[in-house]
């Protein structure tokens, strides 16, 4: 054997044994549908949602009162606003309100100029007093309060629900035990099991209702007219026997994906 005959034998030999993996490879055929479920199997799932409200009734408010005191000179104005202030306090907790549910916000002072000159004719304090109340006859007696000054303007009213985290937790489990009870029928029904694989929920805390909106814009819509620098002030002055803290909702619907086995 010559050694030009020896060559050609060993790369012949050599592209046998490189060939001989691939063509031991097991060959796929079939629709694109039948290669798509052999190549990424595929498990069974169900969907099941389900959910749940509950009513509650709000049961605080915060009001917020403006006290707006104004002098010639700015430490008495200061000194007549922190006097004011003070007596508000007193009424009200004389009348049980908590007086740490009394809360004062940082003041603000501003020069009012006349018309002609750099210096300021007198010095406005501007303070904001928050106060959060159980009852409606609280607020009606904040709105005295602000009757019976000028400088007190009763600007807002925010009702809330106290126990905002317990109704939404109750919803949701309420909204995941009608989900069980449905899986605990489909299993016994059709003799299957449902093993479950993620879920998703969605909870919803609704806003105070009509009738809390309507209470809230009588509070700080009334007019109060006199000729004086307040004469543009808001007044309270509803009739409060036939008004009350109104009601929420709270839902939530719950979605379980299941692995049918």
């Amino acid at each position: 054997m010559t050694t030009k005959t020896a060559r050609a034998l060993l790369l012949t030999l050599a592209l046998f044994a490189l060939a001989s993996p691939l063509q031991a490879a097991p060959e796929l055929k079939g629709s694109p549908e039948e290669l798509k479920g052999f190549l990424h199997p595929s498990s069974q799932t169900l969907f099941i949602s389900d959910s749940a409200e509950a009513t509650a009734y709000s049961d605080q408010a915060i009001v917020n009162l403006v006290i707006t005191t104004e002098e010639k000179n700015l430490s008495s104005a200061l000194e007549k606003n922190a006097t004011l202030r003070s007596s508000i306090k007193s009424q009200l907790t004389a009348q049980g309100i908590a007086a740490e549910d009394i809360k004062n916000s940082k003041f603000s002072s501003s020069p009012e100029f006349g018309w002609f000159g750099k210096e300021p004719t007198s010095y406005k304090v501007v303070n904001r007093m928050s106060i959060k109340i159980q009852e409606e006859e609280a607020l009606q007696s904040i709105a005295t309060i602000s009757d019976q000054h000028k400088e007190v303007l009763l600007s807002g009213t925010q009702f809330v629900h106290s126990k905002k985290a317990a109704f939404s937790q109750n919803v949701k489990a309420l909204a995941l035990k009608k989900v069980m009870d449905k899986k605990a029928f489909y299993e016994s029904t059709l003799g299957i099991k449902l093993t479950p694989v993620s879920f998703e929920e969605s909870i919803f805390d609704n806003l105070p209702t009509q009738g809390a909106s309507q209470l809230e814009e009588i509070v700080v819509t009334g007019t109060r007219t006199k000729s004086d620098s307040y004469s543009s002030r808001r007044q309270y002055e509803p009739d409060m026997s036939n008004s009350s803290f109104d009601e929420i909702k709270y839902s939530a619907r719950i979605k379980v994906e299941f692995k049918v086995n």
